[in-house]
């Protein structure tokens, strides 16, 4: 049998994920734009400013951990938007040690239109899938991160590959699955 790289669902998974990533790079780029904002945001500092507008004062370590990016990545992610004016690093007050990451007042004012743009791009991305297919799309992709994170990490640590909270083991990935359906069937 021929090897042809159209049938390896990395293929597909790959392709997938860099034209959301692009796309979704365009609808920030056209959000700031249409706010005059002297700056880009990209799917990576849309994912910080998002986990701070939820929570403010969060170390980079779980930054870092709740994005799956190494911390040398994350640094450099919270340098652009401590450049762009968006963010701000304090020490933390009980702890010196600890340095915390901050929305500014220009951090919080572009989240006052990021999220309405995130979500116009998921209807976007989830047009012509009924909700039950895209739960379904989502436990299968779940599925094929917890199944490759067994073999994509060298060190042993695959558990900083997984989103967190995520499940791992196989028992706690049959458990969480099985409550996931029960909810979605009214259990």
């Amino acid at each position: 049998m021929t090897f042809r790289s159209e049938d390896h669902l990395g293929y597909w998974l790959f392709y997938a994920q860099r034209s959301v990533a692009y796309a979704f790079y365009e609808a920030l780029k056209a959000c700031c734009i249409e706010h005059d904002k002297p700056y880009i945001i990209t799917p990576p500092q849309w994912g910080v400013l998002s986990l701070l507008h939820e929570q403010e004062g969060q170390t980079l370590g779980t930054l870092s951990q709740q994005r799956a990016i190494d911390a040398p990545t994350m640094t450099g992610i919270v340098k652009r938007l401590e450049q762009n004016g968006l963010v701000e690093r304090k020490h933390d007050r009980e702890d010196r040690r600890l340095v915390k990451v901050y929305l500014t007042d220009e951090g919080r004012d572009i989240m006052r239109f990021l999220p309405d743009a995130a979500s116009e791009f998921s209807k976007i991305m989830a047009q012509g899938l009924s909700e039950g297919e895209l739960r379904d799309l989502q436990t299968k992709l779940q599925r094929i991160i917890f199944n490759v994170s067994f073999v994509a990490s060298h060190t042993g640590d695959r558990f900083g590959l997984l989103p967190p909270n995520f499940p791992h083991n196989e028992q706690e990935y049959s458990q969480e699955c099985s409550t996931d359906q029960a909810a979605a069937f009214g259990e």
